[in-house]
């Protein structure tokens, strides 16, 4: 009998435990992110690829471009044949000169610092931490948006664009590796192709971010409350507008070309500095 009692009352107990548990909430990890510090960690792994590029190229890349081929084997980046431009198949060229850029644009860039070995590889393998910081902070942002479209704080007409350039920013920032695959000096056009997806993927997060302050009637005392907020906005979006028009349009003309745009050849107030570099900067 004390057994069968035993028994009874462990069977009662352990259904008490299950019923507790189960009214209980289930284990869960909390926590909290802000999108914004993403982008900003995504921006800073960029310029640390920048200088790690810079680096290499100083300490590797120009002393080898510079002495050529061992064997002079006209191959990779010394396979051009332009005497006027002062590059000859199997030769060694000069890096800040001669480059493939400065052959086909009439200006170098940032980017010419991983177009050639060894700086292309170890910069590839430190471009992740700029592509997922990149991407964590879209996927963040667009469940902000959501959680704002649940609340009711925005339009459903924003919304439906949100949902619209999610995917299209995803996928062109994705695809920004391509840099590295398709070689600046065996195919300009593909090679900025790449470059191409990115400037359009960051207008749209322009647009976005700054429709999103509009449309959630979003306001800070610094800027004045919200006409302040809404004027600086416009002239933030605007000003965006302008600028990405001329370097998406000299972009572009790269892609169907494979050269740059003569206007971005025309001398500037500065000397020795061009239209094309001013808009890089």
């Amino acid at each position: 009998m004390s057994l069968q009692y035993a028994r009874k009352v462990k069977r009662r107990n352990s259904s008490i435990r299950e019923n507790v548990v189960s009214e209980e909430e289930a284990p869960a990890i909390k926590f909290s992110v802000t999108p914004e510090w993403w982008r900003f960690i995504a921006y800073l792994a960029f310029w640390g690829m920048c200088i790690l590029a810079i680096v290499v190229t100083k300490l590797y890349v120009k002393d080898r471009l510079a002495a050529g081929p061992s064997d002079g084997a006209a191959c990779g980046p010394f396979q051009r044949n332009d005497p006027d431009f002062g590059v000859r198949p199997g030769e060694g060229f000069d890096f800040d000169s001669q480059s493939h850029l400065v052959h086909l644009f009439g200006f170098s860039n940032i980017c010419a610092n991983w177009d050639y070995s060894p700086s292309r590889e170890i910069t590839a393998m430190f471009y992740p931490l700029f592509e997922y910081s990149l991407l964590i902070y879209l996927f963040l942002d667009f469940v902000a948006t959501t959680l704002a479209h649940k609340r009711g704080e925005i339009e459903p007409l924003f919304w439906r664009l949100s949902q619209i350039f999610f995917p299209i920013c995803v996928f062109f920032c994705a695809q920004f590796r391509m840099i590295f695959v398709c070689l600046a000096y065996e195919s300009a056009q593909q090679h900025t192709a790449g470059f191409l997806g990115l400037q359009i993927a960051l207008i749209l997060v322009a647009m976005h971010n700054g429709g999103f302050i509009w449309d959630a009637n979003i306001s800070y005392k610094a800027l004045g409350g919200i006409k302040g907020t809404r004027f600086a906005v416009v002239c933030y979006v605007l000003a965006n507008m302008i600028i990405s028009s001329f370097k998406l349009a000299a972009t572009i003309h790269v892609v169907r070309t494979g050269r740059g745009a003569r206007w971005t050849l025309k001398p500037t107030m500065i000397t020795g500095v061009v239209v094309g570099q001013i808009i890089d900067w």
